[in-house]
């Protein structure tokens, strides 16, 4: 080995990186950008959870225990109350109304307390101070159970509001309340089900994505791409045929992560696995609308990979595939709502978990529609550009 020869093929790379100014400045910005999302959303904890709150106590103002808990909830960011009925405006059918906003996935919980609730809390520690029988007070809370990591923080947080208020009030003594969750889905489900749904849309996205820009810019730097454009083929049969083969990539790999689940884990499917199958279909159509459009920017392969993260890391940290959007800090939220892959994991787990049909994840599905429609008219029109 001559020490030369190697100093002179590092000088070589060095100065093609020189003249190459978009991979440097992709090798400076991009542990930047990745260590600034990592930073902010691993740094983040569940907050502004959608709840109702039904208050049905009938003790005396200046004796609820139930309004203090109210206030004490209200003081802190972890739940966001939506509608709050205090005693005299709460009845049966507001706890109905809001177990129904649950079920539509308008708010992630309803907070129930008891006509006398005040009555057997303070029963209960008078009981706990003599130390007879103790009769718990409950307070039962409505969740959507869709996402675990959801319902732990709400009843952790209720339990908090309790174990404050008993406090403040002057007991030491171990609280007489009983929170009870009721799941008004998700019954038994368990971290894997929430999981299993993003893992199948971020497979679906990366296979596709990944798979599309590279191949598009292999084929046109061998110049496949330029002989296929000089046959009677059309540019949008081109564009349609390769959307249709990668689409069935990312369904083959979704079926084989949803079954490995199903076999080893035993995850919840609730609703229809046709509609599932459809979801992610469409979502890998587009995906590869996406990569075909950007492949058409890069001049080479190396330059089409770095794309990848830029495209790849913002998806994975903000769409929520591994943690609640609500977990996400709140200057980084809206850009959630501008990836794809965000509705394609709400989408799967609203079928998969509360068991949705097409009529109720519409939206979900209407958006990847759109978005596969517009990525793949940009691919045909880059096509014509180049033709």
């Amino acid at each position: 080995m001559r020490l030369n020869r190697v100093l002179a093929i590092a000088r070589k790379n060095l100065r093609s990186l020189k003249h190459d100014r978009r991979t440097a400045g992709f090798l400076v910005l991009m542990p930047l950008f990745m260590i600034t999302i990592f930073g902010y959303t691993f740094g983040g904890n569940v907050k502004n959870i959608s709840v109702d709150i039904v208050n049905l106590d009938l003790a005396p103002a200046n004796e609820s225990l139930s309004l203090l808990i109210v206030d004490d909830i209200g003081s802190h960011e972890t739940l966001s109350i939506e509608h709050s009925y205090q005693p005299g405006q709460a009845g049966d059918g507001q706890v109905a109304a809001s177990r129904e906003r649950v079920k539509d996935a308008d708010i992630w919980a309803a907070i129930v307390f008891a006509p006398d609730f005040t009555e057997k809390a303070n029963a209960a520690l008078e009981a706990l101070r003599n130390g007879t029988t103790v009769i718990p007070s409950a307070l039962t809370i409505y969740i959507d159970g869709t996402n675990p990591n959801i319902v732990a923080a709400i009843v952790n947080e209720i339990q908090r509001s309790v174990q404050v208020v008993l406090v403040t009030s002057g007991t030491s003594l171990v609280p007489p309340i009983v929170v009870v969750p009721s799941l008004e889905y998700g019954q038994g489900a368990e971290f894997i089900d929430f999981f299993a749904p993003g893992v199948m849309g971020l497979a679906a996205m990366m296979v596709t994505f990944m798979l599309s820009i590279i191949s598009f810019v292999h084929e046109r730097s061998s110049f496949t791409l330029d002989r296929l454009l000089s046959t009677p083929v059309t540019e949008g049969e081109i564009v349609a045929g390769y959307a249709l083969a990668f689409g069935i990539v990312g369904l083959i790999q979704s079926v084989v992560i949803l079954s490995t689940a199903v076999l080893l884990f035993d995850i919840v499917i609730e609703g229809n696995i046709l509609l599932v199958l459809l979801i992610i279909f469409i979502f890998g159509v587009g995906n590869q609308g996406l990569g075909f459009l950007l492949s058409s920017i890069a001049k080479n392969e190396f330059q089409a990979i770095q794309f990848m993260p830029i495209v790849l890391f913002p998806s994975i940290l903000l769409a929520g595939v591994f943690w609640p959007l609500e977990a996400v800090p709140e200057l980084l939220q809206p850009i959630s709502y501008f990836i794809p892959l965000t509705y394609s994991v709400d989408g799967l787990r609203s079928v998969m978990i509360r068991g949705w049909g097409l009529d109720q994840v519409w939206p979900e599905v209407t958006i990847l529609v759109v978005f596969a429609a517009v990525m793949l008219g940009l691919s045909i029109l880059g096509l014509k550009r180049r033709r």
